[in-house]
């Protein structure tokens, strides 16, 4: 079977001091073997569609290259790292990074759950708010450190900490894209306008799409008459 992506959707990454905490959704039903790389690197496999992975030494959040993917039950062991899309042609995904915590749901109550990730349906658009691509939980593994003595200081005021966030997108056409994070209470509703960003996506040319003769390209010979040839290939499928 080899590493495949491509019933895996949008991951999410969530800094926790010096690990990582990686969430993800994939259409496939259990059970599957997920495999996870960090900057070409396997890091983790198992069952789970999370994992808490310590973060490459002389790396950070902010730069680290998530792959995740699907491999066969015998496979878990086994790195394809070598198969990998090289880190240069990484162009077509982008990161968001923000800061957040309890302290931003306003009833006071500290009933923040989570992040929901809004997005322009195709490049150029206005966000719909409509329809959340996704959904960031509000600590990692749902442990809150709000509270004099649990953390650092924060953002929030006296005894409110802060959590570092960052979630990275499916891959994106060219233009631009527009986001929204929004936080959402544990009644799941949305609390705010949130955070707004705005984000300009240049994609390399893709080849075409391999055909059912297992070309991409193929031609037809108009005879010696005129010796023309017409090129024929189907559309990238991204």
């Amino acid at each position: 079977m080899a590493f495949s992506q491509d019933a895996i959707s949008v991951v999410s990454l969530l800094p926790d001091g010096p690990d990582l905490f990686i969430r993800w959704t994939s259409i496939v039903p259990d059970p599957v073997i997920f495999q996870v790389y960090l900057d070409h690197r396997l890091a983790w496999s198992g069952t789970s569609r999370s994992c808490r992975v310590p973060i490459p030494p002389g790396a950070s959040s902010r730069n680290v290259w998530v792959d995740v993917g699907i491999v066969a039950s015998r496979e878990a062991c086994v790195d394809f790292s070598s198969s990998l899309p090289g880190l240069s042609q990484r162009g077509d995904n982008i990161q968001i990074a923000w800061v957040g915590g309890t302290y931003l749901d306003a009833s006071g109550e500290d009933n923040l759950l989570g992040f929901r990730i809004y997005r322009s349906p195709t490049a150029g658009a206005a966000v719909d708010r409509s329809v959340a691509v996704d959904e960031v939980p509000a600590y990692p593994g749902g442990r809150i450190v709000d509270g004099f003595g649990l953390g650092g200081f924060g953002l929030g005021g006296f005894g409110r900490v802060a959590t570092n966030y960052l979630w990275t997108s499916e891959s994106l056409s060219s233009g631009v894209w527009k986001f929204a994070v929004v936080p959402f209470d544990k009644a799941r509703i949305d609390r705010g306008i949130g955070i707004s960003y705005s984000v300009s996506v240049t994609t390399a040319p893709r080849p075409p799409a391999i055909g059912p003769d297992g070309r991409r390209l193929n031609y037809d010979y108009s005879g010696p008459s005129t010796r023309r040839v017409t090129l024929r290939w189907l559309a990238s499928p991204s």
